[in-house]
């Protein structure tokens, strides 16, 4: 049942965030604060009302008077928390939270590659969602598809005894590049000094031509243009006091017009930020086909101390 190219993605993305030594750390008193949310008998509306408490579970393994190694290990530890969450809210969709940029296949990675001049940049891009299209190739099971190359010979599906992931989803990604989907999403503990770095990328990747002819987004004749869907979103714990953060925040709005939204680990806050669990409706709903979230999620829950134990929830 989960032997698609997504899952099989999403298997390998949920597996490197307990490669994180911060996320490996926090994880066993971040799992026992998640059971308590969800309960013994969790339903597909508990795994996604996580969102509303992330922060907070977050932080039962915060302290003051940190050191800035210690907070720089924080940062990691909430993108590996964040990646675990929407790929577990994803399973069953075609999407997958992809917190190596290195995993995404080449064309997507292209796309988003900001050149200015002879250098070349890509986001600070923590987690990248990618939205693969309703196609067999996406859907069937990973180990009985035939993809050719361009000269139309097989490739083959193991390389070293090992799934050949990479060529694979690189020819596919060729093939279908307008029907995918990307959302970056980029995952900061302080709201108040990260701002607005999130504001200057969207801007960059929102522009459709620039002053300098020496600045383009895209390489290798793919660009984010052509996609089917683009978002760029912020997801904060924040580590700031709440009651700081007004419509009229400079920290508010420089995040407010972000194509893909603002986010937290808090219930939804008209003006100032929405839970993280309103990112699947807002920029997500492509991900599912011929059903929905909550019923994905329900179906998901009874698979998860078996093809899905590498969450390690149960």
């Amino acid at each position: 049942m989960y032997n698609s190219i997504p899952e099989y993605l999403r298997k390998q993305s949920v597996e490197s965030c307990f490669e994180l030594s911060a996320f490996r750390n926090g994880w066993p008193i971040w799992k026992s604060e998640i059971q308590n949310h969800i309960g013994n008998t969790p339903q597909g509306s508990d795994i996604l009302n996580i969102g509303d408490n992330l922060s907070s579970i977050f932080a039962t393994t915060g302290s003051s008077g940190r050191s800035q190694s210690e907070v720089s290990g924080g940062g990691y530890g909430w993108e590996g928390l964040i990646c675990w969450y929407l790929n577990i809210c994803l399973v069953g969709s075609n999407a997958v939270a992809l917190r190596k940029i290195s995993d995404l296949p080449d064309p997507l990675r292209d796309s988003i590659s900001v050149n200015y001049g002879n250098f070349k940049s890509n986001t600070e891009s923590d987690i990248t969602v990618v939205v693969f299209p309703n196609r067999l190739e996406f859907t069937n099971d990973k180990d009985n598809l035939t993809i050719h190359d361009q000269r139309g010979n097989v490739i083959p599906n193991l390389s070293r005894g090992n799934y050949n992931c990479k060529k694979i989803l690189n020819r596919l990604a060729e093939l279908h590049f307008d029907d995918f989907e990307i959302g970056i999403i980029q995952c900061k503990t302080n709201w108040n000094d990260n701002s607005q770095i999130p504001m200057l990328w969207s801007m960059i990747y929102e522009a459709t031509a620039f002053a300098s002819t020496s600045i383009s987004v895209g390489k290798n004749g793919f660009t984010i243009h052509d996609l089917s869907r683009f978002s760029y979103s912020f997801c904060t714990v924040p580590t700031n006091s709440l009651d700081n953060y007004k419509q009229n925040s400079t920290a508010v709005n420089r995040v407010r017009n972000l194509t893909g939204g603002n986010y937290w680990g808090y219930p939804s806050k008209s003006g100032i930020a929405s839970s993280l669990k309103e990112i699947f409706n807002n920029n997500f709903r492509n991900a599912y086909h011929g059903t929905n979230q909550r019923s994905q999620l329900n179906n998901a829950i009874q698979s998860l101390s078996n093809d899905l134990r590498y969450f390690d929830i149960l």
